[in-house]
């Protein structure tokens, strides 16, 4: 009976700590973020002496500002942070219903599913991305006494749900007959060869940006998630959207040679370059549900005084 009871007490913590464990891992809320910043990413630097008009020395600053927070998922209206579940469910939801309306009779992939035999022998992935405002931006800038005066406005939370956007995130209706995108697919070869990113053609090691859909072959699920990650950037920056569906304009201009990425859901990472060899990043962080959750820290460089 003794024995019985010990057993019984031994599984109920265990059972909780498991609970406790999984609710930790799958329960991410929009509060959790600030805590998961790896304030490196900031890498504030002084770069030297500059003069600016009329005539008034300074210096030249760079800094890295986080500036969108980006999930990737495997399954349309999914999301990793709780509280926007609601949200994201509807409006994808409602986009679905026009798409199938629009759609009738033709043979189109519904979901990108990572249980698919077909992709995983191909090594083809599809994920359905989220792009936000990130939401800490103020507070995490308000640590930097010196910042560059040009910042961007707050505007909506939502920037673009690809769920929204079926047409060209799945089909890529115009897409397909983007010049860039027959530049972007000739470079990526070469791209995947020597890491080199001629403009915002390709993302290095991780393959070609354009066409930017959903769909991306890549050994790794953990780059395929990154690399749709900057695609969906891409899309919803002043680079022009291109027929896409976009909530609103990030407001600034990507630069894939200069900005980072950074990896806070399934573990956290540290700054990781756009196309940086996965090698030196990539290992353990492979998520066991097949979402991901990304931090854009945009490229500053500025003359203050």
């Amino acid at each position: 009976m003794m024995m019985n009871l010990r057993f019984r007490k031994a599984f109920s913590i265990a059972f909780l700590f498991i609970f406790l464990l999984v609710g930790r891992v799958y329960a991410l809320e929009i509060n959790d973020i600030f805590s998961l910043i790896d304030w490196n990413c900031l890498d504030l630097q002084v770069l030297g002496p500059c003069i600016r008009p009329p005539g008034v020395s300074g210096i030249i600053v760079m800094y890295w500002e986080p500036v969108l927070l980006i999930e990737t998922v495997k399954r349309p209206g999914d999301t990793v942070i709780g509280s926007l579940a609601p949200v994201i469910s509807n409006l994808t939801t409602e986009a679905a219903g026009k798409f199938s309306s629009q759609v009738t009779g033709l043979s189109i992939p519904a979901s990108g599913g990572s249980n698919s035999s077909k992709l995983e022998e191909t090594n083809l992935q599809f994920n359905e991305v989220h792009v936000y405002e990130f939401p800490f931006r103020d507070e995490v800038m308000s640590f930097i006494d010196i910042q560059c005066p040009d910042k961007l406005p707050t505007g909506s939370f939502v920037k673009y749900l690809s769920e929204l956007d079926f047409l060209e995130w799945r089909i890529g209706v115009l897409e397909v007959i983007n010049p860039k995108s027959i530049a972007s697919m000739a470079a990526a070869p070469l791209c995947g060869l020597t890491g080199s990113i001629p403009g915002d053609l390709c993302m290095g090691l991780w393959g070609a940006t354009y066409p930017r859909r959903g769909f991306i072959t890549h050994q790794s699920e953990v780059v395929g998630s990154a690399a749709c990650a900057v695609r969906a950037i891409s899309i919803s920056s002043l680079l022009g959207s291109m027929g896409h569906v976009v909530l609103e304009e990030a407001g600034f201009i990507p630069s894939f040679e200069g900005d980072k990425l950074e990896l806070i859901y399934p573990v956290v990472s540290g700054p990781i370059s756009i196309g940086e060899n996965p090698v030196f990043w990539e290992s353990g962080k492979l998520s066991s549900n097949g979402k991901y959750l990304w931090v854009y820290w945009r490229r500053r460089i500025c003359c203050v005084f």
